[in-house]
């Protein structure tokens, strides 16, 4: 037995030598000076190194440049963005750069330096800003030196932004600490602004030709802009702090203007959102993103029973499932007020309208009623040249104006006025108002005669209705 395992230890032995021989990369070479042995993987190695030495790899002119300022080779990251996004991401390095100090700006041809390439953005207020589009800026501070390199995709027009660091990461930290800036001292921070980054004005007038229902005003008073002023009471006990409002009511009785002035009084981020304004998936995704960045943010979805059809017996509407995810998904809406307006409730799929979390309460607008419609006339003739006429007579006509909406009691105003012009006056009188009620209501009966409605064909005809 023992012969036996030295016998098998001894063939062990021979089949790991041969196995080792197999996979050595030595070579035996015999010359007339005798053998000499070489090991072909350190030649190769040695070679490429040699190689590498006598033949460096060429960069081009700017990373050259680059190079030799940083003192050390370059470490680069990016990000892409949307273009107006982009250029206003690009606007602030100014502000977050500030204290570092600019070496050099520049653009490349070749290998001659020119001057970088700036572009006009309009902010708040029309107010104009130029940014660097297109261009290398080299800075540097008491402890680093970094290089921002600007310039627009080929592709589809999008900035990027590249920072580069001898630093490996340190660029990306870099671009990060910009975009946390950005949110919380940028541009857009306390803005008012639509989806696709056109600033609004926010006007108080808009608050003074509005004919306020007391009830109504009080309770939008409490759910906008008092719990704006409660959310970080919620969010500092860990309470949920975000809200959904709807209103609700028929067309041009004041629902918008509502809104906007709202947006006006409660000077915090606001964006809207309309249904003209949605072209491509993901885009009601990216405005609550950004809304959530930017908080406290009050969101304002314009004629929400339209704005990408949130109704299942319409369409199969692919961007419902935008609103129920951007509205209460996994991503808490934390500091967001949502305040959505519809001309019909009954438009709106249950599973937006009916949960808390996504709307807390909708608030039906009715018709403005006597007063209000004299208020609405009143505020529209301090405006508009006019002869004296009395209260008696505007009280009158407000009175015969029954059912009217807000916006039919200004075209009253606008169709009197119009007359006046028509027969040669500058200033419209009382009989042109009495004129222009009687076209209106005239106007108004056959803007409202009844159509289908699209839910009864669809039944009539058995068709079936796509639901989710």
């Amino acid at each position: 037995m023992l012969n036996y395992n030295k016998k098998k230890e001894n063939e062990d032995m021979k089949e790991n030598k041969e196995q080792e021989n197999n996979n050595s990369t030595d070579f035996t070479v015999t010359s007339p000076i005798g053998e000499f042995t070489m090991d072909f993987m350190e030649f190769e190695i040695a070679r490429k190194n040699t190689d590498k030495e006598l033949n460096p790899a060429s960069v081009n002119y700017a990373r050259r440049l680059m190079r030799e300022f940083l003192g050390t080779d370059d470490r680069a990251d990016h990000r892409y963005y949307g273009y107006t996004l982009g250029a206003l991401m690009k606007l602030h390095l100014d502000k977050e750069f500030s204290e570092c100090e600019l070496i050099k700006e520049f653009r490349l041809e070749g290998k001659i330096e020119i001057e970088a390439e700036y572009s006009n953005i309009t902010l708040q207020d029309s107010r104009n800003a130029r940014f660097l589009e297109a261009g290398i800026r080299f800075y540097q501070n008491e402890n680093e030196k970094f290089v921002v390199v600007c310039s627009v995709s080929n592709y589809d027009d999008g900035q990027k932004l590249t920072i580069i660091s001898g630093t490996e990461g340190r660029g990306l930290e870099l671009i990060e600490q910009l975009e946390t800036s950005f949110y919380q001292t940028g541009v857009l921070k306390n803005a008012f602004f639509d989806m696709q980054f056109n600033f609004i004005s926010r006007s108080e007038v808009v608050n003074q030709l509005i004919a306020w229902n007391g009830d109504v005003k009080k309770q939008l008073d409490k759910d906008v802009l008092e719990f704006l002023k409660a959310m970080p009471i919620l969010r500092e006990n860990g309470l949920p702090n975000s809200r959904g409002i709807i209103l609700s009511g028929p067309p041009g009785i004041g629902k918008t203007m509502m809104a906007k002035s709202l947006a006006a009084q409660a000077n915090v981020t606001t964006i809207l959102i309309s249904a003209e304004m949605i072209q491509a998936k993901n885009q009601i995704k990216n405005a609550f993103k950004l809304g959530r960045k930017l908080a406290p943010t009050l969101m304002i979805i314009e004629d929400i029973d339209t704005a990408g059809t949130v109704s299942r017996r319409f369409t199969d509407h692919p961007i419902l499932g935008e609103y129920l995810q951007a509205m209460d998904g996994m991503e808490a809406n934390d500091g967001i007020v949502i305040l959505a307006t519809t001309n019909h409730t009954e438009n709106i799929d249950p599973a937006i309208s009916d949960r808390p979390g996504r709307f807390d309460r909708i608030i039906e607008i009715p018709l403005p009623n006597s007063k209000q419609r004299l208020k609405i006339m009143e505020n529209i003739l301090l405006k508009m040249p006019s002869e004296t006429i009395s209260r008696k007579t505007l009280t009158e006509i407000s009175r015969k104006s029954e059912g009217l909406s807000g916006a039919w009691v200004r075209e009253v105003v606008q169709s009197a006025f119009i007359e006046a012009i028509y027969q040669g006056r500058e200033r419209l009188n009382a009989k042109d108002l009495q004129e222009g009620l009687a076209d209106v209501l005239k106007r108004r009966g056959m803007a409202y005669q009844s159509t289908p409605n699209l839910a009864q064909v669809i039944e009539s005809k058995n068709a079936e209705v796509y639901t989710m």
